[in-house]
């Protein structure tokens, strides 16, 4: 394309590229800050263990789990079999409007949602809130917690960055991540140093 000439690139195309660009940004600025997450999971953890307060337990909630916000806010009683030690979550992100995946709740979670939903008397929906008080919640534990600059979908991106660095597998991630492609888990895996540019046999 010579100078002056019109991009033919449709202005959609350029919106995903940028998008993309902007994540991969943002996801090695996560890698880079683990250690905050990490201690801010620690945190949390205690002060739900004085006072399991909503806006603790959503954000402990997103960070334990690697769901997207929306998807948290759906999780009702009937969702969280405490005999099984596991979770039952609608994947909004599909074409299907009713795509379910039943995952493990770790001993941690486990404690933390059984004292919120006593402690708070819940007998259906665990987060009866909109979006925007949702995200207001997350930002105020945010502050409390020390993650200063963090988004509520960056503890999705901490927590596939951890998952990885502690499974070594980008499928076992994207099982539970429930991501529809490989492409992003891709650039997950380079962050974290996972090369899968190279062949894994010798022959």
């Amino acid at each position: 394309m010579r100078r002056g000439d019109a991009d033919p690139t449709p202005i959609s195309q350029k919106k995903i590229y940028t998008a993309e660009i902007r994540s991969r940004v943002k996801i090695r600025d996560v890698y880079l800050n683990l250690d905050a997450y990490r201690a801010a999971m620690e945190r949390l953890y205690k002060l739900i263990l004085q006072i399991p307060r909503r806006h603790w337990t959503l954000t402990y909630t997103l960070g334990a789990t690697g769901r997207r916000l929306s998807e948290v806010l759906l999780l009702a009683t009937r969702d969280i079999s405490f005999e099984e030690r596991v979770i039952t979550w609608r994947v909004l992100k599909k074409r299907r409007a009713d795509y379910y995946v039943t995952l493990p709740m770790s001993p941690r979670l486990e404690e933390v949602l059984r004292r919120y939903i006593v402690f708070n008397g819940v007998a259906d929906s665990l987060f009866p809130i909109s979006r925007r008080q949702a995200e207001y919640d997350v930002k105020k534990a945010f502050k409390e917690v020390g993650l200063h600059g963090w988004r509520p979908h960056d503890l999705r991106h901490a927590f596939i960055l951890e998952a990885l660095l502690n499974t070594k597998s980008i499928e076992l991630v994207r099982r539970w991540t429930q991501h529809s492609s490989y492409k992003m888990l891709l650039e997950y895996a380079r962050v974290v140093g996972m090369e899968v540019d190279r062949p894994v046999v010798p022959w």
